[in-house]
């Protein structure tokens, strides 16, 4: 594991042991994963336009799909980041249903042939209401903040500066029981002003 990896599962850790939400998270060995993050998402890294080349890009911590649909979320968040970031999605596959991954595909693709990649970093994630859980369906509204940057495919550097970004989302969510797992199925976002 490496140590940016350490950090964002040691900050998810300590984010819902501090009791963001009610419950327990599996951080511990045999713990339960019974809450999902909340709140701010502590980072290190800085966010100056004046840097031209980005940081080689890391995978996340493994993801948590088992037992709360807000913990799903945050996984393929945290997923789909990183493949936007590679522009290959079959890194996320874990983390979505075949219907989601038809529009994770078709936004690679769409950045592939606009010749770039995408790096984005979640600063905020707030989880307004409890999920709404009917059988193998879970639908999770959320409210998360970004910033991103676009990078070149051809020269490996930046070529915007950072943005920022707040969505509405609602997520919907199907239980894969084989796995026992929740995975996202369905994004419905709304922007909160105008995305670059």
């Amino acid at each position: 594991m490496t140590t940016t990896q350490r950090i964002i599962l040691t900050v998810v850790c300590v984010t819902l042991a501090a009791g963001v939400t009610s419950g327990s998270i599996g951080c511990a060995p045999g713990a339960e994963e019974r809450v999902a993050p909340a709140g701010s998402v502590e980072t290190t890294r800085t966010f100056d336009n004046a840097v031209k080349k980005p940081p080689l890009p890391q995978p996340p911590p493994p993801p948590m799909l088992t037992r709360d649909p807000r913990t799903s979320v945050y996984s393929y968040l945290l997923w789909i980041s990183y493949a936007y970031r590679i522009l290959n999605s079959d890194v996320a596959t874990m983390a979505f249903s075949p219907y989601e991954e038809v529009r994770v595909n078709s936004y690679v693709q769409l950045n592939r042939q606009e010749g770039r990649a995408i790096d984005q970093q979640l600063m905020k994630l707030d989880f307004p209401r409890e999920p709404v859980i009917q059988e193998a369906t879970a639908t999770v509204p959320a409210v998360e903040t970004w910033k991103y940057r676009y990078i070149s495919t051809k020269t490996g550097e930046y070529n915007s500066p950072w943005h920022d970004a707040t969505y509405d989302t609602t997520y919907t969510l199907v239980r894969d029981e084989g796995r026992s797992a929740w995975l996202v199925d369905r994004v419905d976002a709304e922007p909160r002003g105008e995305v670059k």
